[in-house]
């Protein structure tokens, strides 16, 4: 699924490769079988629910800002948004 408006070619990660990091990242936090599975169900509803789509669409925006620390497409970046947004849920 491309975004009408983003030109994915511009920054480090395409959508598909953003989804993809974020979900492992996301899934290698969990702490026990029972954890990874809701991990899994919740993965599964934002990503339906348009939540990871909106996110790259965020981290492109900011990439773009020349004031911006440009480490929204990093391992730390995304644990700190992405990632964190998926664990407060």
């Amino acid at each position: 699924m491309k975004s009408e408006t983003i030109d994915e070619s511009k920054y480090p990660m395409t959508y598909e490769e953003f989804e993809k990091r974020v979900s492992e990242l996301f899934l290698g936090e969990a702490d026990s079988p029972k954890d990874l599975e809701f991990r899994r169900y919740l993965l599964k509803e934002e990503k339906e629910d348009g939540m990871l789509r909106r996110e790259y669409e965020s981290a492109c925006y900011y990439y773009d800002d020349p004031k911006s620390p440009d480490n929204e497409f990093t391992d730390e970046g995304l644990l700190m948004q992405p990632v964190r947004i998926l664990e407060m849920i």
